[in-house]
């Protein structure tokens, strides 16, 4: 209910911050804002698709200060040091998608480690996929902050700048301000929505599909289902080629770009659904076949994990 609440106040809260007389640090406030909206959106879905049964609220507080002290600079440091650029399809991957899922795997394997060493087994590799997925969320907004605020604004700025001779030609050539200022406008300002705006809800989403991928395959690691060296880098490998994918030059903002975000999300569903079913478990005392009258009796409930089904958020 306080998420709930929360999120309808959220945008009212960042129109009263930006105000009537905004400055440059209060569009940063607002995008920060709008940010977390949205993250914490798709935060509130991801929950009741996947219902992950043993992450609590800590777990969730952990993932989300690792990641904002340790992603961005560990993957700008990365990409910096690789001489990161999409043009073509290995340099998109290895130096652009290779060192951003490795830092949104961090806080992932931060949790599999300080819970592991606490002696608490009972996360299961549908858990380490919400996981990844929190991380992911985190990345995304944090690198949409960065986009519309360094990015965006600038290049709006400039674009704005250069439009203004047209503007003035316009109108005196008996154009009036409005159609001027539509005429040479209407193209950046376009761009601009499409570009920088979306950006608030499909990066977090599309961040989080590629690091619950890695982080799943975490989990399979961590609960001690398979060899670490033998799985660990496998969702790691996958995401990096996903993400390099979609910021290919030559796949990025075509037809083929969509084809790239629906094999990602289908990806992550299919191994939530993979998990939902590898967690289930039935109670080890069996009822007997026949109650006293010969009648069936009615088999217990599943649980999760031995666990009772519970909302993910109450934990």
């Amino acid at each position: 209910m306080a998420l709930f609440l929360l999120l309808i106040c959220m945008p009212t809260i960042a129109l009263v911050i930006l105000g009537p007389s905004p400055s440059a640090s209060t569009f940063d406030h607002v995008a920060w804002i709008f940010a977390a909206y949205f993250a914490v959106a798709w935060l509130l879905l991801l929950g009741v698709i996947i219902r992950p049964e043993h992450v609590t609220r800590p777990m969730l507080v952990l993932v989300t200060v690792i990641a904002l002290a340790t992603q961005v600079p560990l993957a700008v440091t990365l990409e910096v040091g690789l001489h990161a650029e999409t043009a073509g399809l290995g340099p998109s991957i290895w130096s652009v998608g290779l060192p951003e899922e490795l830092a949104k795997a961090i806080p992932v394997l931060a949790v599999a480690v300080i819970y592991r060493l606490g002696g608490r087994h009972e996360l299961t590799p549908k858990d380490y996929l919400f996981l990844g997925a929190v991380s992911g969320l985190v990345f995304g907004a944090s690198e949409v902050v960065h986009y519309f605020t360094v990015n965006g604004l600038a290049e709006f700025y400039l674009t704005v700048q250069s439009a203004l001779p047209s503007i003035q030609q316009l109108i005196l050539t008996g154009h009036s301000a409005p159609e001027s200022v539509f005429a040479a406008l209407i193209g950046p300002v376009r761009y601009f929505i499409l570009d920088f705006v979306w950006r608030f809800l499909t990066d977090p989403i599309t961040h989080a599909c590629w690091a619950g991928l890695t982080g799943y395959f975490i989990g399979l690691a961590a609960t001690g289902r398979h060899k670490w060296f033998a799985v660990s880098w496998i969702g790691l490998v996958i995401a990096a080629i996903l993400h390099g994918l979609n910021d290919w030059s030559r796949v990025n903002g075509q037809w083929l770009w969509i084809a790239v975000t629906i094999v990602s999300g289908i990806l992550f569903l299919g191994y939530a659904k993979v998990g939902s079913r590898s967690d289930l478990e039935v109670p080890g005392s069996r009822p007997p076949a026949s109650g006293r009258h010969g009648v069936p009796s009615e088999r217990p409930p599943a649980t999760v994990a031995g666990a009772a089904t519970r909302p993910w958020w109450e934990h």
